[in-house]
């Protein structure tokens, strides 16, 4: 898929004598109506870096310990006059401050889009194959089951994520459910073969997507079997260097080991893989490797997520391989150009030229093996309510996972990634209102753990590498509370007492100027 994705930048390196007949390829990509499916890109999250005071004369203190999203420099500091929000010291601040509503202590909003996500799709027609190829195994020309499902995020940094979904998820397929409110559950990619038109198949999967996966998708594209193999062949093919022989498990019925489901054989050291050689190695579902004593095993685990990970592991050598000579080479360019207009399908949201020709700068200087992270869902087997399918596993890591399709970094600080135990007056309603800014809250009673009397106002207790915690809780109380040390908080939690004074909390955001870490010793 990153091939392909990599192979629409050929138009932003058309020399001027080539225009002409590029634009009557393009004229023949099958454009897919899927805009109203489409989101727009949402708003860049706010994170604790973003609400933190910049204090220049600090530099370890500002780090949140493992769980941190860096230095706490997200702006400047209040100009003269405006103490923005209030520094506290090792213990309550006693003296009284000055504190003021958010709208005077720098509100922080949003910002622009980061990225756009690319949900890339493969379908398993097998449509231009020959009756006896092994490679139509499984497959008919009337089949439109989606076999591989990606998604790439494409951000303004020039780096990229990719996202395999394993195709048996077990999901609720959207538009399905009946008057009754019922929904249909179903292996995601049946979502795909439901519809009799690429466009309503392609959003119904759409929209399966971002409901079950909660994620935004901008761009669609589409490609098919033979799409792969040819592409795979304009570039010349692709190196590969397997440790050991391997082969596609032979059939059951097989006169010859050598008979598999896919056809895939090859010996052990490196081979450049054609398009035929290529598309068997990445569909196999049974791969196995010799052993040393000549006998035959599984290579990795005969499942889905392992041919997930050969997909991707592909992919991304493919486009390390291809993308650096993909705009030097006229005759590439050309039969790249072919390929596509045969065979790609893309959504109405891209501008064929115009993207490719931004998709040219920004492959152009990619390091795939910097640039490009590969992410993982962690699934269980699942029967119930689908047989044979599989399940998100209820980790944490998923959410993560998701989190960064949402413009949010693996170790960004949001309110979802910060335990808040709230003590105190009022702490159950408190708690209750944090919960619906997505902090993880709960009221624990009504004094800090540790303590003997009631403090006399509120204050937020965090670890010397809480800062950045403290900081997003912080920039949503009004009016912003003290700060205090405590021994026995890891770095994503905090405790938040409430005074008698009940500080009021604001879905929006204003800067903040938590005290340095070295003012919380253990």
């Amino acid at each position: 898929m990153l091939i392909l994705l990599s192979g629409m930048t050929l138009v932003g390196a058309a020399t001027t004598s080539l225009f002409a007949y590029v634009g009557l390829q393009l004229g023949r990509v099958e454009r897919v109506e899927v805009a109203d499916s489409l989101t727009s890109a949402p708003q860049q999250p706010v994170t604790a870096v973003d609400v933190l005071v910049d204090r220049p004369a600090i530099s370890s203190a500002q780090t949140d310990g493992s769980t941190g999203g860096g230095e706490a420099s997200s702006g400047e500091a209040p100009p003269a006059g405006d103490d923005g929000a209030h520094m506290g010291g090792s213990g309550p601040a006693t003296e009284e401050r000055d504190r003021a509503e958010p709208s005077a202590e720098r509100p922080v909003l949003p910002g622009g889009p980061a990225g756009e996500n690319y949900l890339l799709v493969g379908t398993d027609s097998a449509l231009g194959l020959a009756p006896d190829d092994p490679l139509r195994e499984g497959h008919w020309d009337t089949s439109q089951l989606a076999d591989v499902i990606m998604v790439v995020r494409l951000r303004d940094d020039g780096t990229a994520a990719m996202m395999s979904i394993p195709r048996d998820l077990a999901v609720e397929i959207a538009g399905m459910g009946d008057i009754a409110g019922t929904g249909e559950f179903a292996k995601i990619n049946s979502a795909y073969n439901r519809d009799p038109t690429t466009a309503a198949r392609a959003a119904r999967l759409i929209d399966t997507i971002e409901e079950n996966l909660d994620i935004t998708l901008q761009h669609y594209v589409e490609v098919d079997f033979q799409a792969f193999l040819r592409l795979v062949d304009a570039v010349g093919g692709v190196e590969m260097t397997f440790g050991r022989p391997l082969r596609d498990q032979p059939k059951e019925d097989a006169e010859n080991p050598m008979q598999s489901w896919t056809g895939f054989v090859a010996e052990a050291g490196t081979h450049l893989l054609d398009g035929r050689q290529a598309l068997a190695y990445v569909r196999s579902r049974f791969l196995e490797e010799q052993a040393p004593d000549g006998t035959w095993r599984p290579h990795g685990a005969l499942n889905d997520l392992a041919r997930n990970d050969r997909q991707r592991d592909f992919l991304r050598l493919a486009a390390r391989q291809v993308a650096p000579g993909l705009l030097a080479s006229p005759r590439r360019l050309l039969t790249m150009l072919d390929v596509a207009a045969d065979h790609l399908s893309a959504s109405d949201t891209l501008n064929i030229v115009n993207d490719g020709r931004r998709l040219a700068a920004d492959f152009a200087g990619m390091d795939f093996e910097r640039d490009l992270e590969e992410y993982e869902l962690r699934v269980q087997d699942d029967q119930d309510p689908v047989p044979w399918s599989l399940a998100l596993a209820p980790d944490p890591h998923n959410q993560r996972v998701l989190d960064v399709f949402r413009g949010i970094g693996w170790d960004d600080i949001v309110e979802s990634r910060v335990r808040v135990q709230v003590t105190g007056t009022q702490r159950h309603q408190i708690a209750a209102e944090l919960r619906r800014l997505g902090f993880v809250a709960e009221a624990v009673g009504a004094l800090p753990p540790g303590q003997e009397q009631s403090p006399a106002g509120t204050i937020i207790y965090l670890s010397p590498e809480g800062r950045l915690s403290a900081g997003l809780l912080a920039s949503h109380l009004v009016p912003v509370p003290d700060f205090a040390g405590h021994d026995d908080l890891d770095p994503a939690t905090v405790i938040l007492h409430v005074g008698p004074q009940t500080p009021r909390v604001d879905a929006g955001y204003r800067r903040v100027d938590v005290p340095p870490a070295d003012q919380f010793g253990r």
